[in-house]
């Protein structure tokens, strides 16, 4: 038993070569084995994860603004969906020219749900949802639909996705 004040030796870290908590690591959470970081992913697995990201940023744009015809929050989607792009592919070191282009897969994804929500949501129709889709092209509905609040949205889901897969300045 120690005194109060006294201090105790590690129990284990890295530099003893215990095999507890922490064993085989080195400042900055990277392994002393491998040199790699403990978060870094894969590409493909941060490429689906990134995928599942995109598909969740799409439906809920598509979602507030068809649906429930909240415009301009629409732009916090586009922003932490750009994020939540950005921040998985910097795990996994990917270039971020690749989290813009899925920024822009995710704003394209939401246009054409908010077509697949307005012609299954459309009002007093009697035709069916295949007669609607047929009777309404993408580009038709699309063209006037697209608008400075759009535009803005494609903006900001590429820079926050750029933004969050930038290269750290830590070593």
């Amino acid at each position: 038993m120690t005194e109060p004040g006294e201090r105790r030796p590690p129990i284990s870290s890295g530099e003893t070569g215990g095999r507890g908590w922490g064993a085989g690591r080195v400042a900055g959470g990277r392994s002393a084995r491998s040199g790699r970081s403990a978060r870094t992913r894969s590409l493909p697995g941060a490429l689906l994860a990134a995928g599942g990201v995109v598909l969740l940023a799409a439906a809920a744009w598509a979602l507030l603004r068809g649906v429930f015809e909240l415009g301009p929050t629409s732009l916090a989607i586009a922003a932490l969906g750009g994020w939540g792009i950005g921040a998985v592919l910097r795990q996994a070191r990917a270039p971020v020219l690749l989290a813009v282009l899925l920024g822009l897969v995710a704003w394209l994804l939401g246009l054409v749900f908010s077509w697949l929500l307005a012609m299954a949501l459309l009002p007093s129709s009697t035709r069916t949802f295949a007669e609607r889709l047929e009777g309404t092209p993408l580009l038709d509905w699309l063209a006037p639909q697209l608008g400075p609040l759009e535009m803005v949205g494609l903006l900001v889901y590429g820079a926050a996705a750029a933004y969050a897969a930038r290269p750290s300045a830590r070593p």
